[in-house]
């Protein structure tokens, strides 16, 4: 009997190794921004991404019953013929977002949801009040699940949601951080281990306060 289950298992790994196709990672990084070059796109992305996370917080009614997994994933882009996100429940807690498992191209995602953030009017107070820039090292995760546990605000990967998406460079995805989600984002930071989230206005103020000051003189 022994010996007929051992050949069963035989042909069931022979067939897995025969069926089995190598993974083909594309370095899609040649298609992206040069790294501490901010043009115009840059800024007219953070303009539009702002306006499009307000309008998104405005229509939020009950703050107690926020689904910090989709609420700034209002979109789910198709990718490669399939959508984006895949959601799944991490326990009996919370729902978390997965991206695709192989590398994907950030340039062609964000510019499927940049095509649908058209407003550009910015609130009339000061900017610093309503979030902040986050930049995300694209490469450096563990996909322990450490800082999607935290609320599922981050995916399964650690990157923040598509909303907040509005540049990418060789090195960095840039996100703008509503204030309404800075805790759950920082909750995200707190637990992980590679240092692959920071603030703009901590690691370069100057720049930060640049930035700011060039949206509201509407020179973008």
């Amino acid at each position: 009997m022994t010996h007929v289950l051992r050949n069963i298992l035989n042909i069931f790994r022979r067939k897995q190794q025969k069926d089995f196709i190598m993974p083909v990672f594309i370095d899609y990084r040649e298609f992206y921004n040069v790294d501490n070059d901010f043009t115009d796109v840059f800024y007219n992305n953070l303009r539009r991404t702002i306006a499009w996370t307000e309008t998104i917080i405005n229509k939020i009614d009950d703050t107690s019953k926020i689904d910090y997994t989709l609420i700034l994933r209002s979109t789910n882009p198709v990718y490669q013929g399939e959508p984006f996100y895949k959601y799944s429940n991490f326990g009996y807690l919370f729902k978390h977002a997965s991206t695709p498992e192989l590398s994907f191209n950030y340039n062609e995602v964000l510019n499927n949801v940049m095509s649908l953030r058209v407003a550009k009017v910015l609130p009339e107070k000061d900017l610093a009040n309503f979030g902040k820039i986050l930049k995300f090292e694209i490469d450096l995760t563990t996909h322990d699940g450490a800082p999607c546990a935290e609320s599922g605000f981050v995916d399964e990967s650690d990157i923040p949601p598509i909303d907040t998406w509005f540049y990418i460079t060789k090195r960095f995805l840039f996100c703008w951080i509503p204030t309404r989600f800075l805790k759950q984002m920082q909750d995200a930071i707190d637990v992980e281990i590679f240092g692959s989230y920071t603030w703009l206005e901590q690691t370069d103020n100057e720049l930060n306060q640049r930035i700011l000051d060039r949206l509201r003189q509407n020179t973008a």
